[in-house]
């Protein structure tokens, strides 16, 4: 906490950036999410399992949240200041903000700030909330009445995904790591399956997380799930040279950032 709360003023709060991509053309950039970064005075890097946890268990997570979505703004404004493209940038928000009374006002508030369209930005929710929590159920619906995207993440992971997907209105659905990763083992390719066929259902889009290996990117392409994020396809990285691999459509093409992908 303390590393945290000098941070803070300090101003060492990061943000980097992993991109989702559609591994049918390697070119094709689906969406980012952006991810936090603490950096410590010695100037290494502390990673988010070793503070998340902490934040969620002493309700600093919020201010964090909120942190993060105006660092991801503020990057979104200088892209499309310098582009006439698109993209979407997924921000985490803790169920927490439930407790917020002005949650979804504030959050136009700032991105409203920056010029922003709503949709550019995706609200990524893990689904290890209660599916039948009221109040996490009314903030999507008023975070989608307001024009902004909507993400249940680390699918699968607990038992409460089928009520999630009743209860709630989510554009995306990301696959957790723990399914992806097991593809070919015990029972996840059945759940894989089952997954995309009421994703397809619902008219909801999939992402595969944590693909680490060609096994598993091979391995999600044969189910039909081509939009997938993780360090086989490209590591999170830093904010100029997220923007520069948006812009530079030459390099790629060329395997210049991440690995070359190779599905066997």
């Amino acid at each position: 906490m303390k590393e945290y709360y000098d941070a803070l003023v300090d101003d060492r709060i990061e943000a980097c950036y992993q991109p989702v991509l559609n591994v049918d053309e390697r070119t094709t950039l689906v969406s980012a999410e952006a991810l936090c970064r603490i950096r410590l005075k010695n100037g290494m890097l502390l990673m988010p399992d070793k503070f998340i946890p902490i934040l969620e268990q002493t309700g600093e997570i919020c201010t964090l949240d909120w942190i993060m979505l105006d660092k991801a703004c503020m990057m979104l404004l200088d892209f499309t200041a310098n582009t006439d493209s698109d993209i979407v940038i997924a921000v985490n928000f803790s169920g927490a903000h439930v407790n917020e009374w002005d949650t979804v006002e504030r959050m136009c508030s700032i991105v409203d700030s920056y010029c922003l369209d709503h949709d550019q930005i995706e609200i990524e929710i893990t689904e290890t909330y209660k599916a039948d929590d009221f109040m996490i159920n009314f903030l999507i619906k008023r975070l989608k009445s307001e024009g902004f995207r909507v993400a249940i993440d680390d699918f699968g992971e607990g038992y409460n995904s089928l009520k999630l997907i009743q209860k709630a209105d989510f554009d995306t659905i990301k696959i957790d790591r723990s399914i992806v990763q097991n593809t070919g083992i015990d029972n996840s390719d059945a759940i894989i399956h089952g997954i995309l066929e009421m994703a397809n259902a619902l008219g909801v889009r999939t992402i595969a997380e944590g693909v680490e290996n060609s096994r598993h990117a091979a391995n999600m392409v044969a189910h039909g799930c081509k939009n997938m994020q993780g360090n086989y396809l490209m590591k999170p990285i830093p904010e100029e040279e997220f923007i520069g691999f948006i812009h530079n459509e030459e390099k790629r093409a060329g395997g210049e950032y991440g690995n070359e992908i190779v599905l066997a």
